[in-house]
């Protein structure tokens, strides 16, 4: 078995010596390294490709080329092959885009080098958690993602309700069931038979709840609203099992109540459909479902975003931090680029691009107010007919605010090297529970396997396949 550490400090030290060589790590320099800058990535959530036009930009600044390798679509499939590559210490990528829950398991891999012991200060302090692993810095945040409430203002006000939404979840199943209730009633007296038809019957509220990473985010939120600690390292110790008990009976509660049960069937687009289609009063959702939401309601009029609902007991908000993570491949030619290209993706300048063009940016710069906010320098895209293809050209999205609070409180999932287990055991037993009749509390046994999961004892029971296959 290879011994991490001596991985590190040997790609450590190789770093050093190409950097002392080329001598600089913004352009390409007279050094030994060849070839084009190879980036693993996902497919580009944003509607414009902003990521590859600040690629492109970086190309054209440096002279250095990029090729982007474009990963599986599934997050599953995109972490395997990364991790298969990197441990059969292929130097096929130079540059990895992960997501923020893998910089644990990629770092005790050895399939990413360290990056130093520290960042600039300018990166907000809950997204510099997800790159921190014993006491290392693995990689630099690229874009970030905090969960928001979605809402109906539109027909919330009509029926009495208005600006913000409730503070609490309690608050928010109650007037759920007000405000629907009423607005099915409306609809049976319209139809000729008294009843609603099924694909324009309205209700309380959508998540993702399909057994895959979302089932294990909203779970997370779900026991941090009922008084669990985000930093906390077991399950099984002291109010921890309490607010999992908590948490998870309240999610099935909202389930049976206020959710379709096609819920457990959804992810990120789907809720997003039901909620843009008028079926959804509430939705949790990522900011980058924003853009298409608005394609079909008018935001600021017929819909808003909130910060996810607070906990009674001490008034806090907190989401589950998404986003992605640039690391260099411990198997990297050209580690000089790929430090140079790191560096130009997530500078103050590319950050605000970011946020201009729907994603999450990792700096407090770029939610500056105007003037005072670093300027984008890439220009406006342009659709057809000249239309701008970005959202927002040249201005921060309307949910700028509520989106930096939300990250402000956010909170990382459980830092582990072995958080997939962990995240496969809460989406088998979760989906269980919430599929199941009436259901006996599952708290005590969800948490042991979850323990041993974070361990590394948990492996062979989170092999059981899901319900989705």
């Amino acid at each position: 078995m290879r011994n991490p550490r001596a991985t590190w400090q040997a790609a450590a030290l190789a770093l050093t010596l190409t950097a002392a060589v080329s001598g600089c790590t913004s352009g390409p320099g007279p050094g030994p390294e060849k070839g084009p800058i190879v980036l693993a990535t996902g497919s580009d959530l944003s509607s414009t490709g902003v990521r590859q036009a600040l690629i492109r930009a970086f190309e054209k600044r440096t002279g250095r080329s990029v090729r982007i390798v474009e990963l599986p679509d599934t997050a599953d499939g995109q972490r395997s092959q990364l991790l298969a590559a990197g441990q059969s210490g292929s130097g096929a990528y130079d540059v990895l885009n992960l997501d923020v829950a893998w910089t644990a398991e990629f770092a005790e891999a050895g399939v990413i080098r360290p990056w130093g012991t520290s960042l600039d200060g300018d990166f907000l302090d809950s997204v510099v958690k997800t790159v921190d692993y014993d006491d290392k810095i693995w990689a630099v945040p690229f874009n970030t993602d905090a969960g928001l409430l979605y809402y109906r203002k539109d027909i919330l006000a009509k029926y009495g309700h208005g600006s913000p939404p409730p503070d609490n979840w309690g608050q928010l199943k109650d007037l759920a069931l007000t405000v629907t209730g009423a607005y099915n009633r409306a609809l049976a007296r319209k139809a000729e038979d008294g009843k609603v038809p099924e694909d324009r019957r309205m209700y309380g509220m959508v998540a993702q709840l399909r057994p895959y990473e979302g089932l294990t985010v909203n779970t997370l939120e779900s026991a941090w609203a009922t008084g669990g600690d985000p930093d906390a390292t077991s399950f099984t110790k002291g109010e921890q099992v309490g607010a999992l008990q908590l948490g998870v009976a309240d999610l099935k509660d909202r389930l049976d109540t206020i959710m379709p049960h096609a819920a457990m069937t959804m992810d990120e687009t789907e809720s997003r459909r039901w909620f843009a289609d008028g079926r959804a009063l509430f939705m949790r959702n990522w900011p980058v479902e924003y853009a298409s939401v608005a394609e079909k309601l008018t935001p600021g009029t017929q819909f808003d975003v909130a910060e996810l609902p607070a906990r009674p007991a001490d008034g806090k908000r907190i989401s589950v931090l998404g986003g992605q993570n640039l690391a260099i491949s411990a198997g990297s030619k050209r580690p000089a680029g790929a430090r140079a290209l790191i560096e130009a993706l997530t500078g103050p300048a590319s950050e605000r691009c970011l946020l201009e063009r729907g994603f999450a940016a990792t700096r407090d710069s770029a939610y500056r107010a105007a003037g005072k906010a670093p300027v984008c320098p890439l220009p406006p895209e342009r659709g057809e007919h000249g239309a701008t293809g970005q959202p927002w050209p040249g201005q921060e999205p309307p949910y700028t605010r509520t989106l930096y609070a939300a990250l402000l409180a956010a909170e990382p999932r459980p830092r582990s090297a072995h958080y997939q287990t962990f995240s496969k055991v809460v989406q088998i037993r979760v989906s269980e529970y919430l599929g199941s009749r009436g259901g006996t509390a599952i708290a005590d046994e969800l948490a042991r396997e979850a323990d041993e999961a974070l361990s590394g004892r948990g492996a062979q029971r989170a092999r059981r396949p899901a319900e989705d296959g």
